[in-house]
C-alpha cells in the first residue's frame, strides 16, 4: 500500500561536548559504519553506500555545509506540500483566504481517495471530528498527518499561478504544480496523461470517483516503479523553501507558514523547528529547519529513492535518518562525520 511518513523527532538532542567549528575542517575521517536504517550510525553508512540514490543538503546557518547531488531531481513525495502551504500562507496574508472559513468535510473529501495515504486522512478526522473544519485546520492536516486531499483542494481554489509564485518567493524557480490525487489515478489507470484533469474529474464526477475507489492498488514492485516517476525536486530547492520561511525572507505569510510547520517542539537552545517530509514506496524525503534567537537558521534535506521494500519499511518504522539531519544542523562533529560519508 501507499504509505505516508509520520515524523518522529526527539525534542532535545545533546550537543557533543568540546565540538567547535574547526571540527568540520581537515580532521581525518573515521571508518564509515556499516549501512543500515535502524540507527544514525547505520544511516551514515547507508548515505556513503548509496551515492546514486541519496541526495542531501545540510547548512548549519553558520557558514558550514555538507551536501551531495544537491541540484539533482528526485521524487519528493509529500515533502512537496511545503509549496501549497506557502501559497495558502500568502493568500491568507493578502486577505484572499480566510483561515477561519468553515469548509464542509464533504468538500474536502471530494479530493480524497481512500486507502492511498497510509491512514493520514482518517487520523486527521480523528483529531478534527465534525461535519465542517476551518480552512486552517485542513491545512494542518496536510502538514501534520500528511493528508493528500488538501494540496489538490488548495490548487483548485488558488490556481497554478499562485503556487508557482509562492515557490518563486521561496527561491524555487521553475516550479511545476503537481497533484497527489492525479498521480494516484495514473497508478490505478495506467495511460492517464493529464493527471490534473483526471483529479478534477474525480472531484466533480461521483460515478468516476466511485470507479477509482473500487480499484485495488497494484503490488509493491509496480508501486515502486510508479513512485520513481512521480514529481521531483532537488534537495537545494526544498532547502530554499524551508530556509526562506525560517529566516523570514519568504515575505508576507511567513508567520502563517511557520505556524503550520513548527508543530513539534524544537531542541533545546532553538526558537523553533519546522519540518515536512514524505514517502512513497521506495522513496523517503525529509526537510527540516531550526531557527535560532539571533535570526539565523539551519536547514537539512535528505532524499532517498529506489529503496528495497524491506529497507523502506524498516526505515519508516525507525526514521533514524532524522537524527542524522537534526544533529548535523546542531553539532559540528556530526556535520563532519556526515561530510565524511558523502
Amino acid at each position: 500500500m501507499l504509505r505516508k511518513l509520520t515524523m518522529v523527532v526527539v525534542a532535545a538532542l545533546p550537543v557533543l561536548a568540546g565540538c567547535t567549528s574547526d571540527a568540520i575542517g581537515d580532521h581525518p575521517c573515521a571508518p564509515i559504519p556499516a549501512p543500515g536504517v535502524t540507527s544514525a550510525e547505520g544511516w551514515l553508512g547507508r548515505i556513503s553506500a548509496e551515492p546514486d540514490n541519496i541526495s542531501i543538503a545540510v547548512d548549519d546557518g553558520k557558514g558550514h555545509t555538507a551536501g551531495r547531488r544537491g541540484d539533482d531531481q528526485q521524487p519528493i513525495a509529500s515533502a512537496m506540500k511545503v509549496v501549497p502551504l506557502a501559497a495558502y500562507a500568502r493568500a491568507v496574508a493578502t486577505g484572499t483566504l480566510d483561515p477561519q472559513e468553515r469548509v464542509p468535510v464533504t468538500e474536502w473529501e471530494r479530493w480524497y481517495l481512500p486507502g492511498t495515504d497510509g491512514g493520514a486522512h482518517e487520523q486527521a478526522r480523528t483529531r478534527m471530528p465534525g461535519d465542517t473544519v476551518t480552512l486552517d485546520q485542513m491545512v494542518s492536516a496536510m502538514i501534520r498527518e500528511s493528508d493528500n486531499a488538501v494540496p489538490d483542494y488548495l490548487r483548485d481554489r488558488l490556481g497554478d499561478r499562485a503556487l508557482a509564485e509562492a515557490a518563486e518567493a521561496g527561491g524555487w524557480d521553475d516550479y511545476s504544480p503537481s497533484t497527489k490525487l492525479g498521480d494516484v489515478i495514473r497508478l490505478l489507470e495506467p495511460g492517464t496523461v493529464d493527471v490534473w484533469s483526471a483529479a478534477r474529474r474525480y472531484a466533480a464526477d461521483p460515478v468516476y470517483r466511485e470507479m477509482m475507489r473500487s480499484r485495488p492498488l497494484p503490488p509493491y514492485p509496480v508501486q515502486a516503479s510508479w513512485a520513481d516517476t512521480t514529481p521531483t525536486a532537488s534537495a537545494h530547492q526544498l532547502a530554499s523553501m524551508h530556509r526562506s520561511i525560517a529566516t523570514g525572507s519568504f515575505g508576507p505569510g511567513t508567520d502563517i507558514a511557520r505556524g503550520q510547520l513548527e508543530w513539534l517542539p524544537a531542541p533545546d537552545g532553538y526558537v523553533a523547528m519546522g519540518l515536512k517530509g514524505g514517502s512513497f514506496p521506495g522513496v523517503l524525503a525529509d526537510a527540516f529547519y531550526l531557527r535560532r534567537a539571533d535570526g539565523t537558521a539551519a536547514t537539512a534535506v535528505l532524499l532517498d529513492r529506489r529503496m528495497p521494500e524491506t529497507t523502506w519499511l524498516t526505515a519508516l518504522q525507525t526514521l533514524s535518518e532524522q537524527e542524522v539531519l537534526i544533529r548535523a544542523m546542531m553539532e559540528p562533529e556530526m556535520l563532519r562525520r556526515l561530510t565524511c560519508s558523502l
